[in-house]
């Protein structure tokens, strides 16, 4: 087992109170914010947005209005320096627009149409950057189970070759979207494939197709490398995976079934779903309710329970990289430990974030924690 890496930033903040009414706000906004060194917000737009909303209300309506105004805005902004032949402007524009759209749905109800109101048009307006990039992002169509699965390709730059590639898991509900701006992006700059599919309980899978989320994880992603080793861009040999938030538990279940996974990285770690991220932080139980299908609480609890790395861990034989926040309030970081403790790899690295990088995903420090996870995959796949 490889040196433990802990930050000693103490001195750092966590949580800054962009929303100092609703830690939850801010949070989430940091996320946002995280992810405007890779093109997924401006400063700016978010500030203004936030000036809109204010420091008083806690009323959720506001949110969502002034999220969609600025998502709408942007969206306008890049229609029209596509019509002017301002292609790069217009792509810029068109994907920020997606993470606003993405921002101003995330505390709506489950059964909230305008949650499908902000998918489609978020996830539109990406596709259509999508189609301005010349061919570094690929939209794929991924079979399983009589239906497909939507999802990315994204490629390094330079001739199409057989690459190592990383398969890209989100969490509760995330968007395949938006996994290109929390390092998406990374991993191609470093020379690696890396592909985001929306697999069950996330994105069109969840809202279209009724592909609710599982615990035995390996069977969709079995699918995603049935697709890819048939590729002549990817190197069959050279296939990672990672998991970020919920993910954390999608990814190491994965590795630990499926032997074309070569190296396995969870972007918080988590031991049991049900203790660590249900039972943990309530404010999201409704939305683990809908991403299992669930018709109330005392059916989730029944199915997550299911999801558990328990005789799980000490499967894994693979290189396993696992990072964790002290302040995480959504996922219990004892899960993180206890999921560390029961490894019997020799290959294991961990990164307890303390002081800078502590929260959820570490976005208060995201450049460092991306850049981290691409690395750690660069060295365990060459």
């Amino acid at each position: 087992m490889t040196a433990t890496a802990i930050e000693q930033n103490r001195d750092a903040l966590s949580i800054i109170e962009l929303f100092p009414q609703d830690e939850d706000w801010s949070l989430q906004t940091m996320r946002l914010l995280a992810q405007v060194a890779v093109g997924g917000a401006d400063l700016f737009e978010c500030a203004r947005t936030a000036a809109r909303i204010g420091t008083e209300t806690t009323d959720g309506e506001v949110w969502q209005r002034e999220w969609s105004r600025t998502a709408q805005e942007v969206a306008v902004a890049g229609e029209a320096a596509l019509e002017r032949g301002d292609v790069v402007t217009a792509r810029r524009a068109l994907m920020r627009s997606c993470s606003y759209w993405r921002h101003s749905e995330f505390f709506l109800a489950s059964k909230d149409p305008r949650r499908e109101l902000a998918y489609t048009t978020g996830t539109a307006n990406f596709q259509k950057a999508v189609e301005l990039f010349g061919g570094r992002i690929e939209r794929i169509k991924v079979p399983f189970e009589g239906i497909t699965m939507d999802g990315y390709l994204v490629r390094p730059e330079g001739p199409v070759q057989a690459r190592p590639t990383v398969l890209f898991l989100g969490g509760a509900d995330s968007w395949a979207e938006e996994l290109y701006f929390m390092g998406g992006t990374e991993f191609p700059d470093r020379g690696l494939n890396v592909i985001m599919v929306d697999t069950p309980g996330r994105g069109s899978s969840l809202r279209f197709k009724e592909l609710y989320s599982r615990p035995d994880y390996e069977v969709p992603v079995a699918a995603i490398l049935d697709f890819l080793t048939a590729r002549d861009d990817v190197d069959p040999d050279r296939i990672g995976l990672a998991g970020v938030s919920f993910g954390g538990y999608y990814a190491p279940r994965a590795a630990a079934f499926e032997p074309r996974v070569k190296a396995v990285a969870a972007w918080c770690g988590t031991w049991s779903i049900l203790t660590d991220f249900y039972e943990f932080y309530p404010p999201l139980q409704q939305q683990l309710q809908w991403l299992t299908g669930s018709k109330d609480d005392a059916e989730a609890r029944t199915k997550l329970a299911e999801f558990t790395l328990d005789g799980v861990a000490e499967k894994l034989a693979i290189p396993v990289y696992v990072m964790h926040g002290t302040d995480d309030i959504i996922m219990d970081i004892k899960g993180a430990h206890r999921f560390v403790d029961a490894l019997t790899t020799d290959d294991v690295t961990v990164d307890i974030y303390d002081g800078a990088g502590s929260l959820h995903c570490s976005y208060d420090y995201f450049s460092v924690a991306t850049a981290r996870l691409s690395d750690w995959f660069v060295h365990r796949l060459g």
